[in-house]
């Protein structure tokens, strides 16, 4: 493989591991988790699939009979990448693979199940029961608010002490670029991209598969506790050259544990390069969480990940409203290279503010990259990037690793 370039862009260079391969007679679909266009995501049971299980319950992701054939392609490609990168606590993870019919176009990609399903449904579900611990006196985020409370879900945090901090731009860091031909024709014309209809075709719209029994409570610290994981998934995502290009919290899982699982990447940009693709989507794209270089020249790159995961931020501390809302494409096009950035959401405090206005730094070079955003302050480091100092201790829950 060519060094120089994203492996989303080498995809089919990678081979696929034949011990990935499971017997499809194992595998008993049940319902749907989620479908859209062309995507469907299963829910399953695959029988010896880990070797200290008799029975798992899984996702299966396959695309539809009649979709067209650069689906199957792209879920192939997807497929190899997770092959290739192999298992992350904060990335959802494969488990096997049922190929030996593709020229069938029949290919099911077994993943791990998260049932709590994607994060944007999640928040917008649970809005009524948010508990703010962000202190007005003080404007900073104090756990011991609704410690009283019992949850069900949720394990103690023992270990885990460090969350999005303060760190300088400077920093040396690699930078992965990948370009398509610029976008034109009617995605310039697109108004408002957020519909069900205007999402991208293969997106599958993973839902929860739980009940209101199996939900307790939702903090600020538990979106705190996201958002540093999200950066952890994309930092490995990053360090193995893979470009996410549609980071979003409907394509971040939640699993048991509080455990975040960023899904679906490899996927975007491989569509997104196709000219039939772009025909066909008629200006679907992901245009509100997209960098302005993405927009403008067609552009991907690790830092246009970095401002995708500014808007994530948005949307976890705004608990999942819509991006530029009522804003149309051009408008908001236009008001980006004139310096307009969204305004402080409703339940971030100043510092975690600072950081999203650096992901949106026009100048991808001026992000952050995921390792600054990760790192923890050292008392003797000077402020660079962000006005303040963001380790808060997590201590109340333990960061469980449920790697299979």
């Amino acid at each position: 493989m060519n060094p120089d370039f994203t492996v989303d862009e080498q995809a089919e260079l990678l081979a696929f591991d034949i011990r990935w391969e499971f017997p499809i007679e194992k595998l008993k679909l049940d319902k749907q988790l989620g479908s859209g266009a062309f995507g469907v995501v299963y829910k399953a049971e695959a029988y010896r699939i880990l070797p200290n299980e008799s029975v798992t319950t899984v996702a299966v992701k396959t695309i539809r009979k009649n979709a067209d054939s650069m689906y199957l392609s792209a879920l192939a490609k997807e497929l190899k990448i997770m092959v290739y990168l192999g298992q992350h606590l904060n990335v959802i993870n494969l488990l096997g693979a049922c190929t030996k019919n593709i020229a069938k176009r029949e290919l099911l990609v077994i993943i791990e199940l998260c049932r709590f399903g994607n994060l944007e449904s999640y928040l917008v579900r649970h809005q009524k029961n948010f508990i703010n611990q962000i202190e007005p006196t003080t404007g900073k985020i104090v756990t011991y608010v609704g410690k009283n409370l019992k949850r069900k879900r949720h394990e103690d945090y023992e270990n885990l002490t460090t969350a999005l901090s303060d760190s300088s731009s400077n920093d040396n860091h690699s930078i992965h670029y990948s370009e398509t031909s610029k976008f034109s024709g009617p995605i310039e014309s697109s108004d408002d991209l957020m519909n069900e209809d205007s999402e991208p075709g293969w997106r599958s719209n993973y839902e929860g598969d739980y009940t209101e029994e199996d939900f307790s409570f939702l903090c600020t610290e538990d979106l705190l506790i996201w958002a540093y994981q999200v950066a952890n998934g994309m930092k490995f995502l990053s360090e193995r050259k893979v470009l996410h290009c549609d980071l979003a919290a409907r394509n971040i899982l939640l699993a048991e544990n509080n455990i975040v699982k960023i899904c679906d990447f490899g996927l975007a940009k491989t569509l997104y390069k196709d000219e039939n693709y772009k025909k066909q989507c008629d200006g679907k794209l992901p245009i509100r969480w997209m960098a302005i270089e993405s927009i403008r020249d067609g552009v991907f790159s690790t830092m246009s990940d970095v401002w995708s995961f500014g808007v994530v931020l948005w949307e976890f501390f705004s608990l999942a409203q819509i991006p530029y809302s009522g804003v149309g494409f051009e408008v908001m096009y236009q008001k980006l290279i004139r310096g307009y950035r969204m305004s402080k959401p409703a339940y971030a405090t100043d510092d975690i503010y600072n950081i999203m206005l650096h992901c949106w730094e026009e100048e991808p070079t001026s992000r952050p990259s995921f390792t600054m955003l990760l790192e923890k302050k050292d008392d003797n480091q000077a402020t660079a990037s962000l006005s303040e100092d963001m380790t808060i201790p997590l201590n109340r829950r333990k960061y469980v690793n449920t790697l299979p």
